[in-house]
């Protein structure tokens, strides 16, 4: 059994302009809200490095338990707020679900094992796909495993996607998640030199129509 995931919070009185200064301390302020939380929306500030560091390994679709002041929340990071320049975060909103229903949401697709064979460029067009379970049992992230894809134009659709038990796919099962797409990059170089070449072959033929007669030394009878 997994271990219980845990994110410590402490309340939050300071509101407004004053959050400044908790950012200063290192703090980002947030919120929870959602369905299972009774009464006002509950305001909560987080260590930012722990949030960050939690954030980038389980992403916004892991429920996990946010723990404040002695209380507990069953919460999903729906949103964080960051600064444009610096990418730091300024606000993040956690969402406490009803436990009981389906929720749906977006998957990160992350590819593995791509043959050592396989021919072209692989390009992925989709990094999510929707999908719908109880909050419970949806997944952090679904692992796509590409070692079948060998030939141009062989491509993954969200239909092939191994789903855990419980976890119903939303998006088009004929969406393409992943494919090998040829390569073009030596056909682009060999016509922007056809075109210098041509270019330079009409400008050498101008410089020469340009030029002016000389005039004969001969005298004149």
């Amino acid at each position: 059994m997994a271990a219980e995931l845990i994110l410590m919070a402490e309340p939050r009185t300071v509101l407004g302009k004053q959050v400044k200064a908790l950012r200063r301390e290192g703090l980002v302020p947030g919120v929870v809200y959602g369905p299972a939380v009774t009464g006002a929306t509950v305001q909560v500030s987080v260590n930012r490095r722990e949030l960050e560091r939690f954030y980038q390994a389980h992403g916004h679709s892991t429920l996990f338990t946010l723990t404040c002041d002695g209380g507990t929340h069953q919460v999903f990071i729906k949103e964080v707020q960051v600064e444009p320049v610096r990418r730091a975060p300024l606000h993040v909103d956690f969402f406490a679900p009803n436990l009981d229903r389906d929720l749906t949401v977006r998957v990160p697709v992350v590819l593995h094992h791509l043959a050592t064979t396989a021919e072209g460029i692989l390009t992925q067009l989709l990094d999510e796909v929707e999908v719908r379970a109880r909050p419970a049992t949806l997944p952090h992230q679904i692992d796509a495993d590409i070692s079948g894809l060998l030939q141009i134009h062989d491509s993954l659709r969200a239909g092939d996607l191994q789903l855990p038990d419980g976890v119903t796919l939303i998006t088009d099962p004929e969406s393409v998640i992943a494919t090998l797409a040829a390569e073009t990059v030596e056909e682009v170089e060999e016509v922007v030199e056809e075109e210098a070449e041509m270019a330079a072959e009409e400008e050498a033929a101008a410089e020469t129509a340009e030029e002016p007669i000389a005039e004969s030394d001969a005298d004149e009878s």
